[in-house]
């Protein structure tokens, strides 16, 4: 059982479930394995860990003694994976805008625009802090006016409807319609 990989903070949960077939012969089952190990409650996970206990007994007292369920479990894991709440984008994108999510989508693209302009400002210069050495210095003019337009960059509903929108900025204007799933730029 001890063929599994370290991934810093837990195991790779496919790998410790694949040790588990090999080694307790309890692959039927791995589903109730991999339901437990992407559960996000702990309701949930102890639903999922005892029908699995009941199958693989073996198992299970591997996982919950030997290796500890904070190993792989994402209900029981002590901390941020990767530095971010979880590891899903989205939902990352709505714990950071929870308060704009009420807002006209129109407000919602500006706000995010806004948002992630400071966070990549930020960064920006956390790096320039870090360094030893600074960025080569095309790079870093090429960053410094990446990071400037961005910053500009506007959006406008266009009748109102919350499908049309004008994106414009940096001498650019596009036509956005969400249901066409088009996009023009002049």
């Amino acid at each position: 059982m001890v063929n599994v990989y370290n991934q810093g903070h837990g195991y790779y949960t496919k790998h410790l479930g694949e040790n588990l077939c090999v080694n307790h012969h309890c692959g039927d089952y791995l589903y109730l394995y991999n339901n437990a190990a992407n559960a996000y409650s702990l309701e949930e996970f102890d639903n999922h860990f005892v029908e699995f206990k009941n199958k693989c007994p073996a198992a299970t007292i591997v996982l919950e003694h030997d290796i500890g369920f904070e190993k792989w479990s994402r209900a029981h894991y002590p901390g941020n994976r990767y530095d971010v709440m979880t590891t899903n984008i989205v939902e990352s994108l709505n714990a950071m805008l929870i308060d704009e999510k009420e807002y006209p989508v129109a407000s919602i693209f500006n706000l995010i625009t806004k948002r992630f302009g400071e966070l990549f400002r930020e960064r920006h210069t956390y790096i320039l802090k870090s360094m030893d050495n600074q960025m080569v210095s095309a790079a870093e003019k090429i960053a410094r006016k990446k990071m400037i337009e961005g910053a500009s960059l506007y959006v406008e509903n266009i009748i109102g409807d919350g499908n049309q929108f004008i994106v414009f900025g940096a001498g650019v204007t596009a036509y956005v319609d969400l249901l066409e799933k088009s996009c023009s730029c002049r």
